[in-house]
């Protein structure tokens, strides 16, 4: 085999890749945590809480709920915080772990590996069978499984489709589209099938050239990492110079020049010759040379989670100044994310002097002078259920009554729209300051189910000087 492995031949045309399948303590877990992502991603579209899907994206009505919360178009903060998030908690997690992100939780990674790249090895055996069976010239063989496995890459880009269109439908709507006529639902039935072939070309045609071509992430990496980020890498002094066919000294390295490594990596890349930018993390060499050391009764750890300090013998820092700032910032991301949901109310309330006189004089006597002012008031249901809006209607102050006019209220508002009404508050002037103003409680009540909770807004009644 060659000593580099390249990626773009003269021609220009692509190298195939067909990746051996790699045995270990890493693949292991990545099984386990691939099976998983995927069980998460297709179940939760049919859990319900509260009566509604656990995630539902809901553009065209601008509704979104997570986990029985809902939340509407005019929540962006909440946007704001989810990604500041995960956009910091990335930046965090790469200044630390290097590229774990694409090697253990991307679903394209997950994808690819947990899904079709199985379907290739059911259908057309290992490695080597698969490469024999796409350089030979078409016979029964290699149509028969061609058949076979784009069927089932179809199907399975039908399955993904229609889950990820779930999330934004909701599973009970996602099933009656999809048990009626195209016809009556054209825009949907285009929509889906357009994203089902993306997904067969992507995971089925395109796989890793996603993650070495237009992906950004692996080009960022090195402003992210630095010499103390752990990252999958050789162990250039314990493996050099490498055992060579060609001689019979005995001062060789552990690296015993198998290409085992080589041969499970993905995109086809030599983790020997240092961190790339192709490396996606996925610890399928580390297995494999390990297995090789295990066999040559050598050491583990040839290739390793590392970092470029660990493998010159320096002491590694994880917590260094730009990790510290990343992990404030994502910090301070989640608790903004959680007092923004804790401190939202249920009911949205605006109260807003109408566009008129700012006051009306009713009525003027020896004993009092009644004023009144008129206002709107602005209610938006924002929970998941419908609830009964009202205002308490009387207030004394001192000796005096203030009294409230709303002839629409009380009012039953349902989830996710928004009333508009009009109240007037009658008050004697007596009440007002020097400068004819006097800060005012308005009483708000709600009631959902069997709960009741009181609101207070306040307001500024005004009156002539």
């Amino acid at each position: 085999m060659a000593e580099s492995i390249q990626k773009l031949p003269e021609d220009g045309f692509r190298i195939n890749q067909f990746p051996m399948a790699a045995h270990g303590f890493f693949r292991k877990y990545r099984n386990l945590s691939q099976w998983v992502f995927i069980a998460i991603f297709i179940i939760l579209p049919w859990v319900k809480i509260n009566g509604l899907p656990a995630i539902l994206i809901n553009i065209p009505d601008r509704r979104f709920t997570f986990f029985g919360l809902s939340f509407w178009g005019h929540d962006a903060p909440l946007l704001f915080f989810v990604l500041a998030s995960f956009s910091l908690g990335l930046l965090l997690a790469t200044s630390v772990w290097g590229r774990v992100w694409c090697g253990w939780a991307c679903p394209q990674t997950i994808t690819i590996d947990g899904l079709f790249r199985r379907i290739e090895t059911l259908v057309e055996g290992n490695h080597i069978a698969r490469k024999k069976l796409y350089e030979k010239s078409f016979d029964k063989e290699k149509i028969v499984k061609g058949a076979i496995k784009w069927f089932l890459f179809f199907a399975i880009s039908l399955i993904l489709s229609h889950t990820f269109f779930a999330y934004f439908t909701g599973s009970g709507k996602l099933l009656s589209i999809a048990l009626g006529p195209p016809s009556e639902n054209l825009t949907t039935f285009l929509i889906v099938n357009t994203t089902t072939l993306v997904i067969l070309f992507n995971f089925g045609w395109f796989k890793e050239r996603l993650c070495t071509v237009i992906c950004p992430y692996g080009r960022l990496q090195s402003v992210l990492m630095d010499e103390n980020s752990l990252v999958v890498a050789y162990d250039e002094k314990r493996g050099e110079p490498r055992k060579s066919c060609n001689t019979d000294s005995e001062e060789t390295g552990d690296c015993i020049n198998c290409f085992k490594c080589v041969a499970v990596c993905p995109t086809g890349i030599d983790i020997r010759r240092g961190i790339q930018m192709e490396c996606i993390a996925c610890t399928s060499c580390i297995d494999a040379c390990d297995e090789i050391m295990r066999i040559t009764k050598k050491p583990k750890g040839l290739i390793r989670y590392e970092s470029e300090n660990g493998l010159k013998g320096e002491n590694t820092v994880f917590w260094k100044m730009k990790t510290n700032i990343y992990l404030g910032l994502t910090l301070l991301s989640v608790i903004g994310l959680f007092l923004f949901i804790f401190n939202r109310s249920g009911l949205d309330i605006t109260v807003l002097r109408a566009h008129e006189k700012p006051y009306q004089v009713l009525e003027t006597s020896k004993e009092k002078t009644l004023i009144a002012n008129h206002f709107t008031l602005n209610l938006k249901n924002q929970s998941s259920l419908k609830m009964e809006v009202d205002i308490i209607r009387t207030d004394t102050i001192g000796n005096t009554k203030i009294e409230i006019i709303a002839s629409a209220l009380p009012i039953t508002i349902p989830p996710g729209e928004a009333k508009k009404n009009h109240i007037f508050i009658k008050f004697p002037k007596s009440i007002l300051d020097k400068k004819s103003h006097h800060k005012f409680q308005l009483q708000v009540t709600r009631k959902s189910k069997d709960t009741t909770r009181k609101y207070i807004k306040e307001i500024t009644l005004v009156g002539p000087l």
